[in-house]
């Protein structure tokens, strides 16, 4: 029901854009989610979700006090997500959805409101693990970068550096590039089986991908020296390619970085907000499966 002005003794009258100007027209904003006769809901200029009630809906309240406050909590908690790396428009379109659950809520549509949560929660995470794969390929890419390049230049001048290393240390080297070239592609075929957030911030994205390319460096340059020790591949070792060997098993070698657990897909999102994410998932099902009971 409406709020009734008591200067007109009528309730506040919409204008031709379905605003309220006689309620809310002194309320200033910067993103506006929804607005009626008894509530307005937004985005002030930090982003951040704020609402205003009229005095009938204080004194009414809502018809069910336990529901509504277990949204606007669970609301509050959804808002504190790391948004760090989203764009602008991300942003807004994340708290708009919390907003429209805020806005379902006063309204008394509690059902709704926890699918606009869930569907909050679905949205920050899929935009979230965008920005980490991004983050981290990007390490894991510019710290190879440098690796191919030396690798190129030490095939280049393959005689001089022949000369200069030795033959057998030249083809060690070389091998510990093919090691870090193998270790990307690893990371490549990985990153969309991983499970990332970019809660736990760019610095720890690009210090795990570099350290992945020289775990596989590192790993390239041991199997390789193995090779040639005959410490594995022994019968290969004694043919006459053996430096094709070297190379060979430094790349497969680089691989091995997955051996390594992923230190961000590991902390992912904070323990509050992945249990939040879990509940209104777990309340969401849930009230699908009362709404087609009732249905039925």
């Amino acid at each position: 029901m409406d709020s009734i002005n008591p200067a007109t003794g009528q309730p506040p009258k919409k204008d031709a854009n379905g605003e309220y100007p006689e309620k809310w027209g002194g309320v200033k904003y910067k993103y506006l989610v929804n607005l009626s006769a008894n509530f307005i809901v937004f985005l002030d200029d930090a982003i951040i979700i704020d609402w205003i009630t009229s005095a009938e809906w204080d004194k009414e309240g809502p018809t069910d006090r336990k529901k509504h406050n277990a949204i606007i909590t669970d609301a509050g908690l959804l808002e504190t997500t790391p948004c760090d790396g989203l764009s602008l428009d991300n942003r807004i379109n994340f708290k708009r959805l919390i907003g429209e659950a805020i806005v379902c809520s006063l309204d008394h549509d509690y059902t709704n409101a926890r699918r606009a949560l869930a569907s909050a929660a679905g949205y920050i995470e899929a935009r979230s693990q965008e920005i980490s794969r991004f983050w981290y390929l990007s390490a894991s890419f510019s710290m190879t970068l440098p690796f191919a390049a030396f690798g190129c230049g030490l095939w280049v001048w393959r005689d001089v550096f022949g000369l200069i290393l030795g033959q057998g240390a030249f083809w060690v080297v070389l091998s510990s590039v093919a090691g870090s070239i193998g270790a990307l592609l690893s990371v490549i075929g990985r990153a969309g089986k991983l499970r990332f957030s970019c809660s736990s911030g760019r610095a720890l994205h690009y210090l795990e991908g570099a350290s992945r390319i020289w775990a596989g460096c590192f790993s390239g340059t041991l199997a390789a020296l193995a090779v040639r020790s005959e410490i594995i591949l022994a019968p290969l070792s004694r043919v006459e390619k053996v430096q094709v060997v070297m190379v060979l098993a430094a790349f497969a070698a680089g691989a091995g970085e997955r051996l390594v657990s992923s230190i961000i897909s590991t902390i992912g999102l904070s323990e509050v907000n992945v249990g939040t994410h879990k509940r209104l998932n777990s309340e969401r099902e849930t009230s699908d499966e009362s709404a087609s009971t009732d249905h039925s």
